[in-house]
């Protein structure tokens, strides 16, 4: 480096791409934690007493003991227990992680069971031919909590297939993916009337 101007624009270019790191580090802890704040609902839903009797109240009764801290209330619980149960697949990418605290998650029996092999995914979505989902690890790689989020508005697994593929493949913005949604992107395509096209 024999020049001012080059000093400068390398230590500019080295804090924009640490910085970016640091963005998508902290995107997807938060991803991570949404998704196993989903999955211990479920747990206890599966597994608690009295079922019956909190019904309803438990997000209620949850986001309020936890009212402290910001991004948990009761919409959001109800988004991140959705989270859990449309995309299973997360458990994949969260495990041998270099935190001790995601190897003592255990799946046992929930309606969205982890499965070893792709041929089992496609029973919990079967729209799909077996394989045909985006592994965990891309999920949260390359994509925010926000994207999800709009994402989690369609009940249909190919539909979110689709647009989580569009989404990935063209590097698209949270504002994008909407606008892509209400333009009826996936209707368009053909493949709502013709899902065998996908696989």
């Amino acid at each position: 480096m024999n020049n001012f101007n080059d000093l400068v624009s390398t230590i500019l270019q080295l804090h924009q791409q640490l910085q970016q790191s640091a963005v998508n580090a902290v995107n997807q802890m938060l991803t991570t934690r949404n998704w196993l704040v989903g999955y211990y609902i479920v747990e206890f839903e599966q597994n608690g007493k009295n079922r019956a009797e909190y019904g309803k109240s438990l997000l209620k009764s949850i986001a309020g003991k936890l009212n402290h801290i910001k991004g948990l209330d009761e919409r959001s619980l109800r988004r991140f227990r959705q989270f859990y149960l449309y995309y299973p697949q997360i458990i994949e990418a969260i495990r041998g992680t270099v935190s001790p605290i995601f190897e003592q998650v255990e799946i046992r029996g929930t309606v969205s069971p982890i499965f070893e092999q792709s041929e089992k995914m496609a029973l919990v979505v079967p729209q799909l031919k077996p394989g045909l989902f985006i592994p965990g690890n891309k999920i949260l790689q390359r994509l925010s909590y926000s994207h999800i989020e709009l994402l989690l508005g369609s009940n249909e697994p190919l539909k979110r297939t689709f647009y989580e593929i569009e989404c990935i493949k063209g590097s698209w913005s949270v504002r994008e993916l909407k606008r892509q949604i209400n333009s009826l992107y996936f209707e368009r395509s053909g493949l709502s009337k013709n899902p065998e096209c996908f696989n």
